[in-house]
């Protein structure tokens, strides 16, 4: 599977909430989210039924096909003057279909008054950092209460589909990467609607 697509989500999505809500450069992945990503692409056995799984940061749950493989960093954004705290969890089918959360937790004082314009600057940021992604659709919707874009965005023979959303002062992300003729709709609605915030 082609890691490019999440280098480029990882990278807009902990751009697009900079102090000033202007996308920063993207960032690359470390070298433990690209073992992450490899090692959750190998051929695993099979599960007869997809498994619930908690995060304690971000405080929600999700359902994956296979447990899921965990990294979690903290990224220094010395000219926005805080640290930046990411944990992706990433899970797969088959080796080219990949399912990933990310949670970013930014400063307290970023927050979801600005969800709107922080989720089109992430939708655009994705959009523009390769002229080959061809947007299928973009919709904005409420999720449990909170402002979500769902996504689909298309690159070549990938899809990546998926949904962001802003609560309080954490930005999540859920998505699917899957080569084209890989695409199980019922797999994406299983992950993206099992999504459950804790109370």
């Amino acid at each position: 599977m082609d890691k490019g697509t999440f280098k480029v989500v990882k990278g807009m999505m902990l751009a697009v909430m900079g102090g000033s809500m202007l996308l920063l450069s993207p960032f690359s992945f470390s070298a433990d989210t690209e073992k992450a990503v490899v090692a959750a692409a190998q051929p695993k056995a099979q599960a007869k039924s997809w498994q619930e799984f908690q995060s304690v940061p971000g405080k929600c749950s999700m359902k994956f096909p296979v447990e899921p493989e965990h990294v979690s960093e903290k990224m220094s954004m010395p000219e926005e003057g805080y640290d930046l705290k990411y944990d992706a969890y990433i899970s797969s089918t088959d080796p080219k279909t990949i399912f990933m959360l990310l949670i970013a937790q930014y400063p307290d004082f970023v927050d979801e008054r600005f969800a709107h314009m922080s989720l089109e600057a992430f939708l655009n940021g994705i959009l523009t950092h390769n002229p080959g992604n061809q947007l299928i659709f973009a919709d904005l919707i409420l999720v449990q209460g909170h402002e979500a874009l769902d996504f689909f965005i298309r690159s070549g023979s990938v899809y990546f589909k998926g949904r962001a959303m802003m609560v309080k002062n954490s930005l999540y992300l859920m998505a699917m990467e899957c080569e084209v003729q890989n695409y199980d709709e019922t797999h994406y609605n299983t992950f993206v609607n099992s999504f459950a915030l804790s109370k």
